[in-house]
């Protein structure tokens, strides 16, 4: 075996503990709800989309200010003239024929630089303004797609727990079942029993694992949707770690009203204001077209002129100059004021959508505040019946198995359970869906993230 070769697979052994561990955490990758806000907010696309956004409209305040600053611009050409121009001199001015002249060179070259720097433009300030403005909206949009992120990623991951809360129960009653049909099999052995009884017994077994099987289909379904909630491959496998009673359930402190209520802190309401002030803007720069702009510029260059190429490079005579120029707007075939009254209408529009929008932030609150107190009422009731249920249902497979309840007795308690159950998965995942609807309807959705257990 040769040296390299050896020294090969000393690396391949050293290296595999690393492919491995990789492997394993490829593979099994459980996650509670704060890491999957954490991943979310670092791999999922629309993020980096909107931060891509956020850089650009940075970018484009730089480009509106060079506008303002000095700009250099340097010109070199080099003309070989094919034919020269002729002039003709009128007859009578140097004899009685007019005469023909062809004047300059085979050769003519010509460089420069030139400066210009503006010194009055309305509309180019404003256009740094404006930059400035959408640069605060590009953030604020940010702001707002992490806080939808988050939504998402909370309302999915509410989802899987729901889920796996209805498993956990649907198992604690498959294994009563279990324990039924195993005694009345017995019982049906010993003639104890009709075969009826115990074939409904065997039915109802049989439709727990039917429920089970659904709802773990669901279950993978719900974290397939997480997964693409977060950003994250839907090949990875991955589980959750919390459960329910992990989960903080507790009443919302709702005593803001509307009255009370600050509107500034809420994210698409600072959008529209935003929007609003661009808009206004706008029709600053609409108005700005109409006002002359001024401007100082300089040149320095040469002309070289020459009968042969290489002679004409040498021959240079330079010059300079400076000055300023105004350009005054004069008529424009009333494009400027279509444009100024089209800012116009549009202005006037938007301020009555914010006034729309406005109302349906406050509606949205409304309706969030009544929405999480009567899920969360419902909530306490049905857990409250759920234990009431499960209670009623041991203590009636206690007395079936003494023999002082019949099986009619124990199955109508078990659909009380079922029933009961149901209700208690649906108002759990009502009432969360509400509290993250409270939290990001009031724009506290931060305050959320920040009270999530670790």
């Amino acid at each position: 075996m040769t040296i390299k070769t050896k020294t090969l697979r000393v690396c391949l052994i050293l290296a595999l503990p690393f492919f491995l561990s990789g492997r394993i955490v490829a593979q099994d990758q459980t996650l509670s709800l704060k890491e999957c806000i954490n991943y979310t907010l670092q791999h999922h696309p629309n993020s980096t989309i909107y931060q891509n956004s956020a850089k650009s409209a940075k970018e484009k305040i730089r480009e509106s200010r060079s506008a303002l600053l000095p700009s250099v611009a340097g010109n070199v050409g080099l003309d070989y003239n094919l034919k020269l121009a002729t002039s003709v001199i009128p007859a009578g001015s140097f004899g009685t024929e007019e005469t023909k002249l062809q004047m300059g060179n085979k050769f003519s070259n010509s460089a420069y630089v030139e400066l210009d720097q503006k010194l009055f433009d309305r509309s180019a300030f404003l256009d740094v303004k404006t930059s400035k403005v959408n640069k605060e909206i590009a953030d604020l949009n940010l702001l707002k797609e992490n806080e939808t992120l988050i939504y998402n990623t909370a309302s999915a991951y509410y989802e899987v727990l729901t889920y796996a809360e209805k498993g956990k129960l649907l198992r604690e009653s498959e294994k009563r079942y279990e324990t039924t049909v195993s005694i009345l099999k017995l019982r049906y052995a010993q003639g104890e029993e009709k075969k009826s009884e115990y074939t409904r017994a065997r039915v109802n077994y049989n439709n727990v694992q039917f429920e089970i099987e659904s709802n773990n289909s669901s279950y993978k379904l719900a974290l397939n949707k997480l997964k693409n909630s977060i950003g994250m491959d839907i090949e990875v496998p991955i589980s959750i770690e919390d459960s329910i009673t992990d989960i903080d359930v507790k009443e919302l402190p709702l005593a803001i009203g509307l009255n009370d209520f600050d509107t500034n802190s809420l994210l698409d309401f600072q959008i529209d204001q935003k929007n609003l002030s661009a808009k206004k803007l706008d029709i600053k720069q609409k108005k700005a077209a109409y006002l002359p702009t001024l401007s100082l510029y300089g040149k320095y260059g040469g002309n070289g002129y020459g009968s042969n190429f290489f002679p004409a490079l040498g021959n240079w005579y330079d010059y300079s100059v400076i000055g300023v120029k105004a350009t005054i707007p004069i008529f424009s075939g009333f494009k400027k004021q279509s444009q100024l009254a089209q800012s116009k209408l549009s202005l006037a529009s938007m301020e009555l959508t914010n006034k729309l929008n406005l109302q349906e932030y406050k509606l949205n609150i409304e309706n969030a505040s009544t929405d999480i107190v009567s899920t969360y009422t419902n909530l306490k009731k049905s857990k409250e019946n759920l234990q009431l249920a499960t209670e009623m249902m041991d203590a009636s497979m206690v007395e079936y198995q003494e023999g002082t309840a019949t099986l009619s007795s124990l199955l109508d308690t078990d659909y009380s359970y079922k029933e009961a159950r149901t209700n208690y998965t649906t108002s759990l995942l009502d009432y969360l869906t509400a509290q993250l609807s409270y939290y990001k309807n009031t724009g506290t959705i931060s305050q959320f993230v920040n009270e999530i257990k670790q």
